[in-house]
């Protein structure tokens, strides 16, 4: 049980309100009972120590007992364990240090940990928005951030992860945001970027818009990952930012394996003949290189993947000079999951195809597409049913739904 037992200090008595003593010193043991750790802490008021003597005894009933001294740990050095203690790769680890920087490190970074409340989230939250950040990028880096508060929480660092009353009217377990019908691209406006891009990279644009290929993955598209006679890609492979830097230099890094896969875990997408025609005709016009035949090579340096960085800048001009600047490549894969979705596709097969981690993913993003097609469905089930009916009406009785003349009970009954 803790104690509590006042020190008077040798400060004069009109002197003792603003004296840097804590004269209230609250004495307790951490979970364990006689085992468990002796520990003190001092506090200038009563009412204080009081309140820190019974919530602590509270928590070890509880089992959420946390040492104080933990919390005040800066959120830098949290962070900083929590991405060491994952297995994230060095090019995974290169990206989070630069979305801290960005985002995290400038409000949270100094701050102890336990200091961190729901308000100061909110704050964040406020300030992400006066920087002119969308909301769907500002819940993607509050996951991340939730992830962080999580951990210290099963560490016991901190008692609770402030980011889940930071917003009370948030629907809980649906961090991902639904596409909106402006976030797709019109088939037209599809054709339009790709006729704007160079010709060098074209096919990898067609990998995404027809195949569902993230960037770093149609920028590692090869010979050996094509089922050329079937019409099959093997997507195991992508490019990253930061990966394989002394392979293949500086953000132009290739790697085995793909995002929540790794190379023997390898997804494979349908690929149209008419994308393999353009796969075919792009090998024709620019070669392989590579033991394993990659598609793309550098512009400026032979045997090397093209610059990640590189990707983007093309997708982006040519974007703008189609007219349609508010698209990104991640718009292609939209393109092709709705067309995959309108084409009645199952969508256990669409999240197969395009490296989503679950099912669930596919739903949050795209199933609204689907909740449209139910005039659709029900047209094809009345053609596959309903019309073989026909021979059947007059035959079936239906129920009578009140009593007869003579059925005084039944009377009764509804009365």
């Amino acid at each position: 049980m803790a104690t509590i037992k006042k020190e008077e200090c040798s400060c004069p008595r009109r002197k003792k309100p603003t004296c840097p003593h804590k004269p209230y010193r609250v004495s307790y043991r951490e979970p364990g009972g006689r085992a468990g750790k002796p520990r003190q802490v001092s506090f200038k008021k009563l009412d204080d120590a009081e309140a820190f003597a019974v919530k602590v005894e509270r928590d070890k009933d509880l089992g959420t007992y946390i040492n104080p001294k933990t919390g005040q740990r800066t959120f830098e050095a949290v962070w900083r364990e929590w991405v060491e203690a994952g297995t994230l790769e060095e090019s995974s680890k290169r990206n989070y240090q630069s979305v801290y920087d960005n985002h995290y490190g400038p409000f949270f970074g100094t701050r102890p940990i336990v200091s961190i409340t729901p308000t100061t989230v909110q704050e964040w939250e406020a300030d992400q928005k006066s920087r002119g950040y969308k909301e769907t990028g500002i819940n993607g880096r509050k996951s991340v951030l939730s992830s962080v508060f999580n951990y210290a929480v099963a560490a016991e660092i901190i008692g609770r992860n402030p980011c889940k009353k930071a917003n009370p009217r948030r629907r809980p377990g649906q961090p991902l945001t639904p596409v909106t019908d402006a976030d797709i691209p019109s088939m037209e406006e599809v054709l339009g970027i790709i006729a704007e891009a160079p010709k060098l990279i074209r096919a990898g644009f067609w990998a995404m818009a027809g195949c569902g290929v993230r960037p770093g993955e149609s920028l590692a598209l090869s010979d050996e990952s094509m089922d050329w006679e079937n019409g099959i890609l093997a997507v195991d492979h992508q490019v990253s930012a930061y990966g394989c830097q002394e392979i293949s230099g500086s953000r132009r890094g290739v790697k085995r394996g793909t995002k929540h896969r790794t190379f023997d875990e390898a997804r494979r997408t349908p690929v149209p003949d008419s994308i393999k025609e353009l796969f075919s005709d792009h090998i024709d016009a620019f070669g392989t290189w590579g033991d394993r035949g990659w598609f793309f090579e550098s512009p400026r340096l032979s045997d090397r993947h093209p610059s990640y960085d590189w990707f983007l800048d093309q997708f982006k001009a040519a974007a703008k000079q189609a007219g349609t600047p508010q698209y990104t490549p991640k718009s292609f894969r939209h393109f092709f999951v709705s067309e995959a979705i309108h084409a009645d596709i199952p969508l256990f097969e669409v999240a197969a195809w395009v490296g989503h981690r679950t099912t669930r993913t596919t739903e949050l993003v795209y199933g609204h597409l689907v909740r449209r097609a139910m005039s659709r469905g029900s047209r094809t089930i009345h053609s596959r049913l309903g019309l073989k009916l026909e021979p059947f009406k007059g035959l079936i009785v239906p129920p009578s739904l009140t009593p007869g003349e003579g059925d005084t009970e039944d009377w009764d009954d509804v009365a």
